[in-house]
């Protein structure tokens, strides 16, 4: 099996991505399992749409494979924001039939993504949100064969050119981005590289199907469930495989947005998790025994009111945190170490705030993640001179973090385990 990370075509068309660049919209991007109590989200949302009284959505369900519970879902917990229901409008496009709709085979809306009339509907609202599900759904749905948009695909674009706002979860997220990650974990990713094909010979595989995206978000690769699904190692490998285009990527945590405006290019983090800042513009990679050995990446870590200015990477904290690095609360001189990689062992948020910026005791950290036998994946957290730290307890009394700039290698190593004489 090959597995060195190949290159991949770039599908999106470049007058989407000339759009994208002189949008005056905004995106909520969301890493899925939004509860409908997060009501940081659910009011940037409806205020970015033009605030209850005149927000008018179109729900578009294409990626669920339940697409009416969807959307019964998503329209009740944006009445009880008040948002009105006559502004709320089902556009109809699933691929998937639902269960609960005995007298209806929702599959059949596969093709509606070509009728002007739903396009209609859809140019006149001033959001248009995307469920969850499967990402590869949706690109199937608003797409023809030949990647060509469909007409109500371009009357999305049209709401979000004009200053409307897009917004998705979980699958809604991961099409936001111009390259789009549609499956893999990170220990597949690390192991086995990419492909560029989800047919019947590739069902069962964990490598990382990289496809085409929307292009909405002009920014970076966009990845969701982040910390939750230890998807750290995917990310990166589908970033190194995108440098041509791309130096950014985005890790968005469930329960929590990243919230994109086009017009000046800066993000927010909204919820109650964060969102995970990778930078390769100064990483390295090279290959040993066909597995790849990555160094010199960046991470920043963003929480809920933390902002970036992307055209000068200035991250400015939310208000009330102070800094960490001369002031750390911990001391601990053996922080514990888990699998990064697995999504059983320790989290990645924690190893690069606890155990890192807020603890005096150390300047790097590394991490194991066994792949099978004696070959394992070292993770390695370093300090840097520029590296910065910032801490709150907000009023559940939980911590809160901002990080910047910590260095991040990724190592493929052998082991040797033996019993202490």
């Amino acid at each position: 099996m090959n597995r060195r990370i190949v290159v991949i075509i770039c599908f999106i068309l470049s007058t989407y991505m000339a759009q994208a660049q002189s949008s005056k919209g905004s995106l909520v991007i969301v890493g899925g399992g939004l509860e409908p109590d997060n009501k940081a989200v659910y009011t940037r949302l409806i205020e970015l749409a033009g605030g209850p009284a005149k927000a008018v959505f179109g729900v578009i369900p294409s990626a669920s494979g339940v697409p009416v519970q969807s959307w019964v879902s998503i329209s009740k917990t944006l009445r009880s924001y008040g948002v009105k229901e006559e502004n709320i409008h089902l556009i109809n496009i699933a691929v998937m039939d639902d269960d609960s709709t005995a007298d209806a085979d929702e599959s059949k809306w596969a093709g509606n993504a070509r009728d002007k009339r739903l396009a209609r509907t859809v140019r006149a609202c001033t959001g248009i949100w995307f469920t969850g599900g499967d990402q590869m759904r949706t690109m199937a749905a608003l797409t023809g064969p030949d990647g060509n948009p469909t007409p109500v695909l371009d009357a999305v674009w049209e709401v979000y050119n004009r200053g409307g706002v897009i917004g998705g979860s979980s699958a809604g997220a991961a099409i936001m981005s111009e390259v789009m990650i549609g499956n893999g974990s990170s220990m597949g990713a690390l192991q086995k590289g990419i492909i560029t094909d989800n047919g019947p010979d590739n069902e069962e595989t964990d490598a990382l199907l990289m496809s085409r995206g929307m292009g909405f978000f002009p920014e970076g690769i966009v990845d969701q469930h982040f910390n939750q699904r230890a998807r750290i190692g995917r990310l990166v490998v589908a970033l190194m495989n995108s440098r041509d285009k791309f130096s950014l990527a985005f890790g968005v945590d469930e329960n929590t947005a990243l919230i994109y405006s086009a017009a000046d290019r800066s993000i927010e983090a909204a919820g109650v998790h964060g969102i995970t800042l990778v930078d390769a513009s100064q990483a390295a990679i090279v290959y040993r025994k066909g597995l790849p050995d990555i160094t010199n990446l960046s991470l920043s870590y963003l929480e809920h009111g933390d902002k970036l200015q992307l055209g000068g990477k200035e991250l400015i904290p939310a208000a009330g945190k102070k800094p960490t690095r001369g002031n750390e609360y911990y001391n601990r001189e053996n922080p514990a170490q888990g699998g990064v990689l697995s999504a059983n062992g320790a989290t990645l948020r924690d190893v690069i705030t606890i155990n890192l910026i807020d603890n005096k005791a150390v300047e790097a950290v590394s991490n194991l993640s066994f792949t099978s036998g004696d070959q394992a994946y070292r993770l390695t957290f370093t300090k840097k001179p520029e590296s910065q730290g910032f801490y709150r307890e907000n009023d559940r009394e939980e911590d809160e973090y901002t990080v910047s700039d910590i260095r991040f290698d990724i190592t493929p190593v052998n082991v040797k385990i033996s019993t202490i004489e």
